[in-house]
């Protein structure tokens, strides 16, 4: 654990002048991350939403019709693929524009 000094003023900390803090860019970067995060979650829940509706078509098999289950899963395991590269790269440039300590 750091050994940190806070001090205070009017019962709220002041920042230290030698914390690293993040650049605009870096602040954009994080906030997209975030942004992207809490749409990947929206957008899954709306496709097992939807998606449920669909009724099963009779006789479907491992084919890829969507209406079959076998389906469904396929359709929302490629769409969270798609969605996770996204992320990954998103969350490699929100962490490469974190604030670093200097020297």
């Amino acid at each position: 654990m750091k050994n940190e000094t806070y001090l205070y003023e009017n019962d709220a900390p002041i920042q230290h002048k030698n914390k690293a803090q993040r650049g605009p860019g870096g602040k954009l970067a994080l906030w997209v991350f975030y942004s992207f995060c809490g749409y990947c979650l929206w957008a899954m829940l709306r496709y097992f939403w939807v998606v449920s509706q669909i009724d099963p078509i009779p006789g479907a098999t491992l084919e890829g019709e969507l209406g079959s289950t076998s389906g469904k899963w396929l359709g929302a395991l490629a769409g969270s693929m798609v969605l996770g590269v996204v992320g990954t790269l998103l969350g490699w440039i929100a962490w490469y524009t974190r604030p670093r300590q200097k020297g």
